[in-house]
């Protein structure tokens, strides 16, 4: 996958005039390079978001420049109200060192405590950072719950099989649970204490009765 882009001079809020033809302001930078203002085209860039997100590599080629650039989009800006594409950075990777990427989480297969109603999942990472060498980033993380049988029954990610070559970022609780069943809480229904009848209900006693029978005695 490839995105081409243009070296920019425009900077600050000249740069509206640059969304306004049609392209994105943007900047690459990474541990080998200085940051570098670019602009992109913005059908482009709408395409190739859909297809990476933030974790998958592709060539960006800068005019001027011999060589694709290795990139992740690390930073993407959207207006929350017309959706236009405001601004977006990209990271230059070194292909011999690590990063750490987030990587999101898919959930495979079903649960059975789930499916017989014994409980439900409860799923705790949208997404998980891993530490490793460019080549061996992954696109995503899976996790089979197909031996979720119980309440309580979970799934860590010291237990998850990750790729040759990656590893958690050392931000990460190993221990920690991905997925797990949770119970289904019984409502408690407290009965109600019994009413004393008011008086001149009937079982009240009242002062004329009580002297009444004392008088017929």
């Amino acid at each position: 996958m490839k995105l081409k882009a243009q070296k920019r001079e425009v900077v600050g809020k000249k740069s509206k005039n640059i969304r306004t033809m049609g392209f994105v302001p943007g900047s690459v930078f990474g541990p080998k390079r200085e940051s570098t203002n670019l602009q992109v085209d913005k059908k482009e860039l709408q395409q190739i978001f859909k297809k990476v997100g933030g974790n998958k590599f592709f060539d960006l080629e800068i005019e001027g420049e011999s060589k694709p650039s290795k990139v992740l989009i690390k930073e993407i800006n959207i207006h929350p109200v017309t959706d236009e594409y405001m601004d977006v950075s990209f990271y230059q990777v070194a292909e011999d060192r690590k990063l750490n990427v987030e990587v999101p989480v898919i959930v495979n297969g079903e649960a059975p405590a789930v499916k017989q109603n014994l409980g439900f999942l409860i799923t705790q990472f949208d997404a998980i950072t891993v530490h490793c060498l460019p080549k061996d980033l992954p696109s995503s993380i899976e996790v089979d719950i197909s031996n979720l049988n119980q309440p309580g029954d979970a799934i860590t990610l010291d237990t998850v099989q990750l790729p040759e070559g990656v590893e958690w970022d050392s931000s990460v609780d190993p221990t920690s649970a991905v997925v797990y069943i949770a119970s289904f809480q019984k409502e408690e229904v407290e009965e109600a204490p019994a009413e004393t009848p008011a008086e001149g209900e009937e079982g009240a006693t009242t002062e004329a009765t009580t002297e009444a029978e004392s008088d017929e005695k």
